[in-house]
């Protein structure tokens, strides 16, 4: 989940204009005043490295002789850039370090906020811990912003702040308030707003944690509670196939099928959406939007025309979890399925085997027979032909 963007423009400029307002004439004619504007522009051209650079510059050279009483609490706002850029740039350690300093050192007092990041510096701390996979401490600090921050001037995208939470819970195995916390981002998805890549992100480590500790009942539940905010349109929902079919083989093997089969039900039919893709795109006027769904059409044709797509590997796994549990019927339905909308698929002789095996089962052997002659039309050599030629008698 790629974190928001620390420093605005506009509260760049502002914090310029502060920080001229208020340095020594003296330390001007050094260069502070020139490292921070060459520092902020080239953190507003996302040129991290350099940015960097010039942050580790201004405070080793204007940090050392009590940067507090020289300059007041601003020069925490050094501290915070030179954080920004460490995270960006995978400096886990380096980052927690910064903006430590930023929060410790440079405190605003009374109405005096020259350090107008300084409860910022405790989610992007958390923020840092995460990237370090220090949960314990990254769940502590997103906890503390929320009670220091100034509510009216300490604003933070409340959506990535409840799924990192979550994620954070989640890896400490505290599943029932992970869960209160994914709820809220995901509840208020709109209002907040709330990132879609992100709730799958928590979704993720909700299983995850599921899977740890084998308690399939909290994923059912929490499955049961939130499908509808969940299930989005097939087209969108498809585009996260890849992660939901990789959860639901985890579940799989760790003998969770309810909840594997609960996941693989996320995924919607390529069929579906297809339908869907090409119904949005008829009617989008966003050129963004329309160059996206012109990619998922083409992805998804490809698909139903594929010999091995994620749709027949889905279909596959959930006859077998059917199967396995005692359903036949379910699984026969399965590879109905699969025999309908996949004629082409790799391991067609295999699908159809089982459609014949499962419908002489469930249904009747009328249906069993007509599938069987299908398998011995289109696979005279496969050496399951005098077997399915009993089955005919």
């Amino acid at each position: 989940m790629k974190p928001p963007r620390s420093i605005r423009p506009a509260a760049g400029v502002a914090l310029l204009a502060c920080w001229l307002a208020v340095v020594p004439a003296g330390a001007q004619d050094t260069g502070i005043t020139m490292l921070v504007e060459k520092s902020l522009a080239a953190l507003n051209g996302e040129r991290w490295q350099e940015s960097l650079d010039l942050s580790t510059e201004a405070v080793a050279r204007f940090g050392k002789d009590d940067p507090l009483r020289r300059f007041g609490p601003q020069f925490g706002a050094l501290y915070y850039r030179k954080g920004v850029c460490e995270m960006k740039l995978g400096k886990w350690g380096d980052a927690m370090r910064s903006f430590e300093i930023c929060y410790r050192d440079f405190p605003n007092e009374g109405a005096d906020r020259g350090n107008v990041f300084q409860k910022q510096a405790l989610l992007k701390w958390g923020e840092a811990a995460m990237g370090a996979e220090d949960w314990r401490l990254a769940a502590g600090q997103f906890r503390r912003f929320l009670s220091e921050r100034d509510k009216v001037n300490d604003p933070f995208p409340h959506g990535v702040f409840y799924i990192n939470l979550a994620v954070c819970l989640y890896r400490l195995g505290d599943i029932p308030e992970g869960n209160e916390n994914l709820e809220i981002a995901i509840y208020n998805r709109d209002s907040f707003p709330t990132p879609g890549a992100g709730i799958i992100a928590g979704f993720e480590a909700l299983v995850s944690a599921v899977i740890a500790k084998h308690k399939e009942r909290a994923l059912t539940d929490f499955m049961d509670r939130n499908r509808g905010e969940l299930v989005v349109q097939p087209c969108v929902m498809h585009r996260y196939a890849p992660v939901f079919m990789k959860l639901a083989g985890d579940a799989v093997a760790a003998d969770m099928t309810r909840a594997a089969l609960a996941l693989y039900q996320l995924v919607p039919s390529t069929q579906a959406a297809l339908d869907d893709a090409r119904a949005r795109l008829a009617n989008s006027a966003d050129p963004a939007e329309k160059k996206e769904l012109e990619q998922d059409i083409a992805g998804l044709v490809a698909e139903l025309d594929g010999k091995s797509p994620p749709e027949m590997i889905r279909l596959a796994a959930v006859a077998f979890i059917h199967e396995k549990s005692g359903n036949v019927r379910g699984a026969f339905a399965a590879y109905q399925q699969l025999e309908r909308y996949f004629p082409n698929a790799r391991n067609r002789e295999e699908n159809l085997f089982n459609l014949v095996r499962t419908a002489s089962l469930v249904a009747g052997r009328d249906s069993a027979r007509r599938f069987a002659e299908t398998f011995i039309r289109d696979f005279p050599d496969s050496p399951r032909v005098p077997e399915l030629r009993n089955l005919m008698r």
